[in-house]
Order: C-alpha cells, then sequence, then structure tokens
C-alpha cells in the first residue's frame, strides 16, 4: 500500500518494523539505475537501500531512484559517501528516510553523523526538504523521530569502541560491514556468511552483542533466513550488480555445441 502524504509527516514503516522486533529484508541498487530501483521497490522489500559509497550514482541519478521507489510503500535508504553533513542532508532532502554511514569509528563520529540527520534540538539538519516533504513531511519533531540513522562499524579501531557506538543517542542502529573489518583485522574481505576464521566471527558477534544489549538493530547483507537465525534483525538480500552477474552466468551460451559445429 502506497504511504499517503500527510504535511505533519508520515510514519517511516522500515523503522516502525524494526521497533516492533521484525526482521526486516532489503535490496542494494549500486549501478545508479531508477529502472532497477522500481522494479525492485514494486517487489515489495522492506527498504531499498543506494550506494552512494561504492556504488555508481551521482547526485541527480539518486534523486530519480528515490522518485522510483516513492511508488511503493518501501523505505528508501542511502548510503552516503563519507560520514559529511552535507552529504547526509543532500540525501536526506532528496527523499532517503534513513541513512547508512560509512567508517564510523568512535562515539563522536557517531555523533556526527546523528547530528546531520536531525534538526535541532537532536543535532544540527539544515532545513530545506525540497522533495523530504512528500515522504517524512515537513514537521521537526516528526522527521527526528522516524528518521533512520545507522552507522557502520567496519574497522579495528570501530570494534575497540563499540559499546559507545552503539550507545550515542540517536543512533538507531549498526550496519555490519564485514568485508572492511576482515581488512582492519588482518583478514580476507569476506561476507559474513563466507567467514571461518574463529576469531573475525568472535569479532562480528562481540557487535552484535553490542546491539542486543542497547537494543539496537544489527544489519549486513545475505541469505535473510540464515541471517535470522545468527541474529540480525535487518538483512540486505542482494544488489543490483551481483543479481545480474548471477543470471548472466547461467544462460546456457552453447559453448559445447559451438565447439563441436
Amino acid at each position: 500500500m502506497v504511504q499517503t502524504v500527510s504535511p505533519a509527516g508520515n510514519i517511516n514503516l522500515l523503522k516502525a518494523k524494526i521497533l516492533r522486533g521484525e526482521t526486516v529484508v532489503g535490496l542494494s541498487c549500486a549501478l545508479g539505475s531508477a529502472q532497477i530501483a522500481e522494479e525492485f521497490a514494486l517487489a515489495e522489500f522492506d527498504y531499498i537501500y543506494i550506494d552512494q559509497q561504492h556504488g555508481l550514482t551521482s547526485q541527480d541519478t539518486m534523486i530519480e531512484m528515490l522518485r522510483a521507489i516513492a511508488r511503493s510503500s518501501t523505505t528508501p535508504l542511502v548510503r552516503v559517501a563519507q560520514n559529511n553533513a552535507g552529504l547526509i542532508g543532500q540525501a536526506l532532502d532528496a527523499g532517503a528516510e534513513g541513512i547508512i554511514v560509512p567508517m564510523v569509528n568512535n562515539a563522536a563520529e557517531a555523533q556526527l553523523a546523528v547530528a546531520a540527520c536531525r534538526y535541532f534540538p537532536q543535532g544540527r539538519r539544515s532545513w530545506g526538504p525540497i522533495r523530504a516533504k512528500y515522504g517524512l513531511g515537513t514537521d521537526p519533531a516528526a522527521v527526528n523521530r522516524e528518521v533512520l540513522c545507522l552507522v557502520m562499524i567496519e574497522t579495528s579501531e570501530a570494534l575497540a569502541n563499540v559499546d559507545e557506538i552503539v550507545q550515542t543517542p540517536g543512533v538507531d542502529g549498526i550496519y555490519l560491514g564485514p568485508a572492511d573489518l576482515g581488512i582492519s583485522l588482518g583478514f580476507p574481505p569476506l561476507a559474513f556468511e563466507q567467514t571461518t576464521d574463529e576469531r573475525q566471527l568472535a569479532a562480528i558477534e562481540r557487535i552484535r552483542l553490542a546491539c542486543v544489549r542497547a537494543d539496537r538493530v544489527i544489519g549486513t547483507s545475505g541469505d535473510p533466513r540464515s541471517m535470522r537465525a545468527a541474529g540480525f534483525g535487518m538483512v540486505t538480500a542482494a544488489m543490483d550488480a551481483m543479481l545480474i552477474r548471477s543470471a548472466v552466468a547461467k544462460i546456457d551460451r552453447l559453448d559445447a555445441v559451438l565447439a563441436g559445429s
């Protein structure tokens, strides 16, 4: 069901599900395609996150992707390129209802991310909801309540500071970056499901338990059922580029027939 626009603001459907303790499942868009974003959104996943950190999404394409997602009840998130108030504000003003902030290493950096996501007195977000008025609305208090601020723990420094990061007021949850975390700890850059080293798994479990203690959701990429069983409440099931590569790899190119012809 499509959200009804209200000047006072809408409920963030994704945040509401998280607060109810539901496991939410989404997809990632890295290719900067509004068409793919629309196809994903109309498939009725809980969220789509547009990747501006490692993806091919410019400011212009991000806006068109947010317009496409707005046709649905899927919640739009943006992973910004860095923990920067200007980039976070632009994504929220364009219509994102939540932000994923990479490479947050301590409480001070977590506080910067929170402040960029929220208006005074909870933060320092500048007023200018160009498209956001059609999503979370134009009431600062309602927006502050509904916007999602997810920070990424993906370095050895962040691991050492995990408790103070997750307990930072205004941080709604942690999005785990297992590949960067692995590199930082001296391991290969693997997804959670590919990780077998007990030391790396222990580091991930340390982060998960910190989220449990602080009553924060923890998210990562992977298979929704196995990730839920592992204690993750937010799971990005696939990325557009990987889905295309996987589909292409399954195409029968008739190599054997052609080789024998």
